[in-house]
């Protein structure tokens, strides 16, 4: 594996899905040779169980984010990827801090990529790990509006940079 992350082309550091954008999903590094991301979220008291930590399901869907963001990018924003199945192991609590996901692309067919991630807690210590399958779908075009994330932190973030 590289050391070296290239620089984020425009298309992955501006669009996110919205699911992305309200867990507050950032882009730290991405391999393009390796289709290796590494992805931060901000997760809110929203997203809180009882306990006072993250509910593993905001968990989850922050690993799939993260895989379903690397696919399309990674395959050049040609195709939508379409989450078969997400298996999920917990290893550790997360407290509501930041997070880092870690996501690499095992296997990239015609129909459907295979890939895996990594969720670390800010202390580092890793906390979950997901594979999944997702069927490759001709992608059509952003089926939101991507103004829409202003009032995120990825959208605050964005228009903060843009002044």
């Amino acid at each position: 594996m590289s050391d070296h992350a290239a620089p984020l082309p425009e298309y992955i550091a501006g669009v996110r899905p919205p699911s992305a954008a309200w867990m507050g999903m950032d882009v730290i590094e991405y391999w393009p040779d390796e289709m290796r991301v590494r992805v931060s979220f901000a997760p809110n008291k929203d997203m809180c169980n009882f306990g006072g930590t993250v509910q593993g399901g905001f968990l989850a869907a922050m690993m799939d984010d993260a895989m379903g963001s690397l696919a399309f990018h990674a395959l050049g924003a040609k195709v939508a990827p379409m989450s078969i199945d997400l298996q999920t192991h917990f290893m550790a609590a997360v407290p509501l801090k930041r997070i880092e996901v870690e996501a690499k692309i095992i296997r990239a067919g015609k129909a459907v990529v295979f890939a895996e991630a990594r969720l670390y807690r800010e202390d580092g210590e890793l906390s979950a790990q997901a594979t999944t399958s997702m069927k490759l779908r001709p992608f059509v075009g952003l089926q939101f509006d991507p103004s829409q994330n202003a009032d995120t932190p990825i959208g605050k973030a964005e228009q903060k940079a843009s002044k």
